[in-house]
């Protein structure tokens, strides 16, 4: 009986690994984003419904707001073919879509892919619930070019003062 070598085995594992992801059509990290590129966004290294968790101590009710929990964080990828589209423009910002009534989001801005970035305490969002995190070339509500599209990652709010 033949038996692998464990050095053979693991880069065996790591040449798969590497192989999954490049067939997945994923860039790699630390690559600047430019103009005409489909992209994704991950919310907590999620696209299916992650869950963002937040600090509301006290009651729970509807429509009520509370901070972000620290240590949580966004990302953008390149991929090849995706609803995310940056157009003519090189940088992605990523926020939390407000309900109707509630004030201007807090943006962050993404010029690389593969890198995190944190999501700010000072956030506020529902204490429970659903919501969504658009990743987009264009800014919030700014004027923006032709040829630009929105990739949209659903969330769930999770209070962790219940």
């Amino acid at each position: 009986m033949i038996h692998p070598r464990p050095r053979t085995l693991t880069a065996a594992v790591i040449a798969a690994l590497v192989l999954i992801t490049l067939s997945a059509g994923i860039a790699s990290a630390q690559m600047q984003i430019g103009p005409n590129e489909h992209f994704i966004g991950f919310v907590n290294g999620s696209r299916a419904r992650p869950v963002v968790l937040t600090v509301c101590p006290g009651p729970a009710r509807r429509g009520r707001m509370g901070a972000v929990v620290g240590g949580q964080s966004m990302l953008v990828a390149e991929v090849t073919h995706a609803r995310g589209f940056t157009g003519p423009l090189s940088q992605v910002y990523a926020w939390f879509v407000p309900r109707r009534g509630e004030k201007t989001p807090t943006m962050l801005t993404f010029s690389t892919y593969g890198e995190p970035q944190d999501i700010p305490t000072t956030v506020r969002v529902p204490c429970g619930g659903r919501g969504r995190v658009e990743f987009s070339s264009c800014p919030y509500l700014a004027p923006c070019v032709y040829g630009w599209t929105p990739d949209v990652v659903r969330v769930r709010f999770g209070n962790i003062a219940v």
